[in-house]
């Protein structure tokens, strides 16, 4: 069971663990501790798959995962003890699919089923391919590669919005995302409208790179490469915003980034081109 091989996308835990998923038919969600100190631990999901990343709404301990499969619903799971550790992945608990009802073309309602099968019809219909997921602010991200699109789910009602990732320079599709704030400029306002939302590339470009989306609704790309043909994933940065990691993922190959100027990657100033005609 599994194929620690070919693992994807993950995500961090609220306790800075960081879960991995493996990408393939039979594939699991571990849990891994940077520090080493711990074996990595399969996640107690009753659920195999080709799953991609992972995300946490830390205010309930819910728990999200997408599958990177035409048929590949995103999972919901609520630990039935809430230790607030390492643990809380690895009990018992409730496992659910999304399920979305759109109105238009740009939003709707969702609910959660434990129907798989009513699921897979479901992210089929909606949003096949779902790659890279981050929560911020009661809100959830997640892209489906499939359409190019963003769907950003409010996690305190049940509607959703959907939002294309097509842009004249980027001729991929999204992988995984993951929001980063500027933190530094001590401006709330400010802070909302510099964000960025950060995400990798998969599919049919012969350059893929790291891109990403402003407040504005606006596309930009970060770093492309001639070189390196495979998808780029594990997209992560470090806590001062000062590196950030990704790694081809046939390659196998892990970069570490830095600015030229010294700057976080949450800067007020970030100097590149958005994409235009």
């Amino acid at each position: 069971v599994g194929c620690t091989s070919r693992n994807c996308g993950g995500g961090s835990s609220p306790w800075i663990s960081w879960v991995s998923g493996e990408e393939c038919r039979n594939g699991r969600l571990l849990q891994v501790d940077p520090t080493g100190q711990r074996h990595p631990q399969p996640l107690a999901i009753p659920d195999l798959g080709f799953y991609e990343s992972f995300a946490a709404d830390p205010r309930r301990s819910h728990y999200f995962a997408t599958e990177d499969h035409e048929q590949g619903p995103l999972r919901k799971w609520i630990p039935n003890r809430k230790t607030g550790e390492w643990s809380e992945l690895h009990g018992p608990g409730q496992l659910s699919y999304l399920l979305l009802q759109p109105a238009n073309n740009n939003q709707g309602t969702y609910s959660w089923t434990t129907n798989r099968q009513h699921a897979n019809n479901n992210a089929r219909a909606n949003y096949p391919n779902a790659e890279g997921i981050d929560y911020y602010d009661g809100q959830l991200f997640f892209a489906s590669k499939g359409f190019k699109a963003m769907f950003v789910l409010d996690l305190d009602g049940n509607t959703y919005t959907r939002h294309s990732t097509r842009s004249w320079l980027f001729d991929g599709q999204p992988d995984q995302i993951t929001r980063i704030l500027n933190h530094g400029n001590g401006d709330n306002v400010r802070a909302v409208e510099d964000e960025l939302l950060y995400f990798t590339e998969d599919g049919s470009g012969d350059r893929h790179g790291i891109h990403a989306r402003d407040a504005n609704g606006r596309f930009l790309t970060i770093l492309e490469s001639r070189r390196h043909k495979s998808e780029t994933t594990g997209l992560a940065f470090s806590p001062d915003g000062r590196h950030m990691y990704f790694a081809h993922q046939v390659e196998g190959k892990l970069f570490d980034v830095t600015r030229t100027d010294g700057l976080p990657f949450h800067a007020k100033t970030l100097n590149i081109r958005y994409h235009t005609k």
